[in-house]
């Protein structure tokens, strides 16, 4: 038989103001004022705002015209999205010394599983704590930090601690700590089905509790079962690490302006995958997967995941892995600001020497075509060097009017498949 099951201690760790803090901190000049990150002016929207445009009424998602009439002291500052990774990339750093386990959120959330740690760093408390010193010396970032049993409830509880505190929701206490909080401040809800639950007369947790969870898996589906259980603070999902990926094979593309027709999206993702390819040969590398992450015009940003049949560093293999993944997460009808693709289970590419001048493999002579590709795309106007797969279309003036998605007849994106094309 075995022992009593361990009590797990999940602690969610969220940054404060992270973009803002960011801006502020390589500009000292900004700390007096509302900062406001958003995209090109006036039609851009906002990706996000400082608590102090927060007090003023300026929102995600909402454009920049409206925000800085509502704000209009406030510093309207471009994303830098490089910026932002390596401050990611730090923070994530100093979360992996306390657990093998840390699963990233976003750039500014990450899950810590700490069950079974506490030999080695002490109770979760005092842990937590000492991240959040850690990340203030070596940073100067503050963080927000929630412990619970589960990744649920650690989440609501970072919420709650906000800004800079710390709140730990003790075991058995789930559903009391639960009941008080805002539908809309809810994970599994969000601002998508929060009007929706207020019309049912849902404007808190606790009310959640007071139906019968067979008629909320009866009206919404599997996600009614899982808004009732979390309800009552239930929520078994594991914290799942997840590698940081390579910055030297990782590309991304920042869309001016914003785009919503999926053949134009796929064309630039060909695109993305064109230089991943190149950056992998040109270190003689192969990709086993390939990472993708989409952020929406509003903010909101989606990832996932793709697998090779076997690592390849082939610009179109690369595609083909990751066009099933942009097909599952591009679910919305909101334009796209910022595409990023990255690989993943990297190993060398083997190095054969053939014995003839003329015994190169198909596969060989395959790699040798595509690297002289990659010289004559290095050397020639955009434009000009040939492409395998699919030639970009045109992105003028309504190339985002139509389209297979949402009706129209779309746009021409140039031979599919191996054969041989030219970008317009």
């Amino acid at each position: 038989m075995g022992g009593p099951r361990m009590e797990r201690e999940i602690l969610h760790v969220n940054t404060d103001d992270f973009y803002a803090s960011i801006l502020r901190l390589r500009d000292p000049a900004l700390r007096d004022r509302p900062v406001v990150i958003s995209g090109p002016l006036p039609r851009g929207a906002v990706l996000s705002s400082s608590y102090e445009a927060r007090r003023e009424g300026v929102r995600r998602g909402m454009t920049v015209s409206q925000a800085r009439r509502l704000c209009p002291r406030g510093a309207f500052l471009p994303p830098d999205w490089k910026l932002f990774r390596q401050a990611s990339h730090a923070l994530s750093g100093i979360l992996h010394r306390y657990s093998p386990l840390v699963e990233p959120a976003s750039l500014d959330e990450w899950y810590i599983d700490y069950t079974g740690c506490k030999r080695l760093f002490g109770d979760v408390l005092d842990t937590g704590s000492r991240i959040k010193r850690e990340i203030v010396c070596q940073t100067g970032l503050r963080v927000s930090l929630g412990i619970a049993s589960n990744k649920l409830v650690s989440h609501v509880a970072s919420r709650s601690a906000k800004c800079a505190h710390l709140v730990d929701v003790y075991p058995g206490y789930e559903r009391s700590f639960l009941a008080p909080v805002p539908i809309d401040r809810f994970p599994p809800v969000g601002e998508r089905w929060a009007p929706v639950l207020r019309e049912l007369g849902i404007v808190r947790v606790g009310d959640i509790t007071r139906f019968d969870g067979e008629v909320l898996s009866f009206c919404f589906g599997t996600w009614g079962a899982r808004l009732y259980r979390g309800a009552f603070g239930e929520d078994f999902a594991p914290v799942r690490a997840q590698p940081a990926p390579d910055e030297r094979f990782t590309v991304e593309e920042l869309l001016q302006p914003d785009r919503v027709h999926r053949r134009v999206l796929e064309s630039i993702l060909y695109r993305l995958a064109e230089r991943l390819g190149e950056r992998l040969r040109a270190e003689r590398f192969r990709a086993g997967s390939v990472f993708l992450e989409l952020r929406y015009a509003d903010g909101m940003t989606v990832r996932g995941t793709g697998r090779l049949p076997a690592p390849d560093s082939d610009d179109a293999l690369l595609f083909e892995a990751v066009r099933p993944v942009f097909v599952r997460i591009f679910a919305r009808r909101v334009r796209v600001r910022r595409l990023a693709l990255s690989a993943g289970r990297l190993e060398p590419e083997p190095l054969q020497l053939g014995l003839f001048a003329d015994s190169a493999t198909g596969a060989e002579r395959m790699r040798r075509l595509r690297t002289a590709l990659d010289h004559l795309r290095a050397n020639l106007p955009a434009g000009v060097a040939p492409v395998f797969g699919r030639a970009l279309p045109g992105l003028g003036r309504g190339d985002d009017a139509g389209g297979d998605r949402y009706g129209g007849s779309g746009h021409r994106t140039g031979r599919e498949g191996a054969g041989m094309g030219r970008a317009p």
